[in-house]
């Protein structure tokens, strides 16, 4: 989320002086880190609107603590090669700080002066370890997000302004050392180091790539490919009930990997069934990167893009603004036409959203239009207006009961699939949270999701009753031989009008693609569905709908 600024400077809106009574001052000086980190997290959870003025303070920090050239020795030289030193770790969480905050092109300038020092490091004889592996693949990641944040910080209401000349000149000297650093190696684990970072520069000269990337492109399998049975007609798309979410490249708090890894789990995946993939416009490279893996491959046509449109500020919606938008679309996934176009649109204050999705549905590069964190209301809104809606993602699980209150009815209704996601509550429908006290919000370990989905939980009827919920889903699991979360998956593919479940993948990082396969060995049966029941009909769905509202409301708020 890009920040109002003027000119790179925080805007002043009206002053504020509120009092910080000593004690509490006490309390923050004193404070550990991770501790702080938790509590910022909760309050901007707590109370939204403090999230812009949050950006306001962190931006204006950065802009006050500007060192006058990026520190230098990043890199120490060790028997074998190099490695990351703590000033390169205070310098990327320097460099992630200037994306989050809107300063794109500062975070492109300090990610320049980082690889111009490793190239001059890097010896002919140095050893590409584990370490440097990671290093570089992170690297890699930040030029994506760098990416991306120069994208928002050109980004007006009516497009995207032209770059001025000292900015183009920042793209430029990046790619100048990006080109240098793949010149300067044979190997390709080095030669392609950068490949996304790459990938993603070259959309300011119209796309493509600077460098040939096919030998990193995962070639088909020699195993044969597996298909899943259980499949749903979207339209005019038919697909498994089970889709791998991309939203890990939307940050490197996920993990990074290399183009190689990446393009190896993509490949691995496809020959398991899974074939049908979630991206969005805002997921850092996720469409690129899907759309070259993808057009590589001998079974090309038999592998689904389900990606989004989403509009977050105000515009004015007309027909040149949303042929740029699914042109772009299309050109980053390598594809005349996108499967299935998910439309998001955050002010229903401005009805525009209707004309927007019939202008999406009846556009010639899209396939088929689904929406994405639409409440009811709207959704039967749009229908009604004659918009052809095959699809709504929304967040859907044991814990967030919310489509079955008012979305269910209208789903069937209209023929419209929901495609869930959150459906594993943030990880914690799973086998390693049975029997054990309630988390800790404050450890490091605890994720932004974690901290999210317990929240919920202690809503829909706390950690007690949480662990009764999770026993019912042990005892049912063993029943057919699988695990908590395969059986709170199946749970909601159980729903008639629920498509398909959208489950994160990682990858290159982590992967559970049997696991996942296991959903599709058996359903609930009777005495399953009872035994669940059972302990929802003590749970306080009800508090939940009330306090978040209908689906997606909580992006609204």
């Amino acid at each position: 989320m890009a920040v109002s600024f003027a000119n790179g400077i925080p805007s002043k809106g009206k002053a504020k002086a509120a009092h910080v009574n000593m004690m509490t001052d006490t309390v923050i000086a004193n404070l550990p880190p991770d501790a702080l980190r938790g509590i910022v997290r909760g309050l901007l959870g707590f109370e939204q609107n403090l999230t812009s003025h949050f950006h306001d303070l962190a931006a204006k920090y950065l802009l006050t603590t500007k060192p006058t050239s990026t520190p230098s020795g990043l890199f120490a030289k060790i028997t074998t090669g190099l490695a990351p030193t703590d000033s390169f770790f205070e310098t990327q969480s320097r460099v992630r700080c200037l994306m989050g905050c809107g300063f794109g092109f500062d975070s492109i300038r300090t990610l320049t002066d980082v690889l111009q020092e490793l190239s001059l490091s890097f010896g002919k004889d140095s050893v590409v370890d584990d370490q440097l592996t990671s290093t570089l693949a992170s690297i890699d990641g930040d030029i994506v997000q760098a990416v991306t944040s120069v994208q928002k910080e050109l980004l007006t209401g009516s497009g995207s302004r032209v770059m001025t000349a000292s900015e183009q000149e920042v793209i430029k000297s990046l790619r100048s050392t990006l080109r240098s650093w793949s010149s300067s190696h044979q190997d390709p684990e080095l030669k392609f180091a950068f490949a996304r970072g790459f990938t993603r520069l070259a959309e300011f000269e119209g796309g493509g790539s600077v460098l040939s990337q096919k030998r990193q492109i995962a070639t088909q399998s020699s195993r044969t490919r597996n298909h899943i049975s259980e499949t749903v007609q979207l339209g005019s798309l038919e697909v498994p009930r089970m889709f791998a979410g991309l939203w890990q490249f939307s940050s490197p708090a996920w993990g990074t990997a290399s183009r190689a890894q990446i393009n190896a789990d993509f490949r691995k995946h496809v020959d398991a069934g899974f074939t049908a993939y979630d991206m969005a416009d805002h997921y850092g490279d996720a469409e690129v990167t899907f759309g070259q893996f993808r057009s590589a491959q001998p079974d090309s046509s038999e592998i689904y893009c389900a990606t989004k449109l989403c509009v977050f500020g105000s515009v004015e919606v007309t027909p040149e603004f949303i042929d740029s938008n699914v042109t772009q679309r299309a050109a980053n996934v390598e594809a005349d036409s996108i499967e299935l176009l998910q439309f998001h649109w955050q002010d229903y204050d401005d009805h525009q959203y209707v004309q927007a999705a019939k202008l999406i549905a009846d556009h010639a590069k899209v396939q088929n239009l689904g929406l994405c964190n639409f409440d009811t209301q709207r959704m039967d809104e749009m229908v009604v207006a004659g918009v052809k809606v095959v699809s709504n993602q929304v967040q859907f699980s044991l814990i967030d009961l919310r489509p079955t209150f008012k979305m269910a009815d209208s789903c069937r209704k209209h023929n419209v699939k929901l495609l869930t996601y959150g459906s594993l509550c943030g990880g914690f429908l799973a086998d390693k949270w049975l029997n054990v006290p309630a988390p800790n919000l404050f450890d490091k370990n605890m994720t932004p999701s974690h901290r999210k989905y317990f929240e919920m939980i202690e809503v829909w009827g706390g950690w007690i009753l949480f662990q009764e919920l999770l026993s019912v889903l042990s005892a049912i699991g063993k029943k057919y031989n699988t695990s908590i979360s395969t059986t709170a998956v199946r749970w909601i593919l159980d729903h008639d009008y629920v498509g398909a479940v959208i489950i994160g993948a990682r990858m290159g990082i982590s992967e559970h693609v049997d696991e996942n396969l296991e959903v599709f060995k058996f359903k609930l049966d009777g005495e399953d569905q009872a035994g669940i029941q059972k302990v929802l009909d003590k749970c306080k769905a009800k508090d939940v709908f009330a306090e978040m509202g209908d689906c997606g409301a909580e992006y609204r708020q």
